[in-house]
């Protein structure tokens, strides 16, 4: 739980965007890409600093009725997948 508050909190103008929804759907990130979180902790706290989470969010809310955290969940989750997975599909 603290890596991921201090994720969104030490992110680049994600200061403000510790709501429920976000730290869940950044949990759940964490929970199922341990390798992320464990393995790669600086750059997935640094992908966090060209993440609007506000503004995802926002998105989030704006595709209701579906759940916000679940749907946040996915819209953190792509951006993370193009960010981390990157360097290694550039490797291959």
């Amino acid at each position: 739980m603290v890596f991921v508050l201090k994720t969104i909190k030490q992110s680049r103008g994600n200061i403000d965007e510790l709501r429920s929804e976000t730290i869940g759907a950044v949990s759940d990130i964490v929970l199922q890409r341990p390798d992320w979180s464990e393995d790669r902790a600086g750059d997935f706290m640094a992908a966090f600093d060209d993440m609007p989470l506000g503004a995802m969010r926002e998105q989030a809310v704006a595709l209701r009725p579906w759940p916000v955290r679940a749907t946040l969940r996915t819209l953190i989750y792509l951006e993370l997948l193009r960010t981390l997975d990157r360097p290694m599909q550039d490797a291959a």
